[in-house]
């Protein structure tokens, strides 16, 4: 028997469009939360598809980029263990407290630049 093991801390990601017609990529995260990246912020759900239904509450928090910042979708590009890769060269390091935004993955590395922070800690 061959058990597969991975380290990626996101299960899977959907581009998806909020009822503003916004385009956002939401990424369900190993422990059931999702992490949802729109053109100008990052924010915590407490369930995947949660963000297309205001009516479900399940906002834990978000983070604005504060440098006015805008992606572009798809947004997330390529994921391999805490690591995220974004549109226009940006990344992202999902740790196990919180997720951190860089202006390339040299700077994620160096933990150098942060662009903004977002806690996972959900009440």
């Amino acid at each position: 028997m061959i058990i597969e093991n991975t380290s990626d801390l996101i299960r899977q990601w959907t581009l998806l469009t909020l009822s503003d017609g916004s385009p956002v990529a939401e990424a369900e995260l190993v422990n059931g939360n999702a992490l949802v990246i729109s053109p100008q912020a990052i924010a915590l759900f407490r369930r995947p598809g949660d963000c297309i239904n205001p009516l479900a509450g399940g906002m834990v928090r978000n983070e604005a980029f504060t440098d006015g910042r805008i992606l572009q979708p798809p947004f997330i590009e390529e994921h391999r263990a805490g690591f995220v890769g974004l549109t226009d060269g940006l990344a992202l390091l999902i740790g196990l407290n919180d997720v951190r935004m860089y202006p390339n993955r040299n700077d994620a590395l160096r933990n150098q630049n942060m662009i903004c922070e977002l806690s996972l800690a959900v009440d």
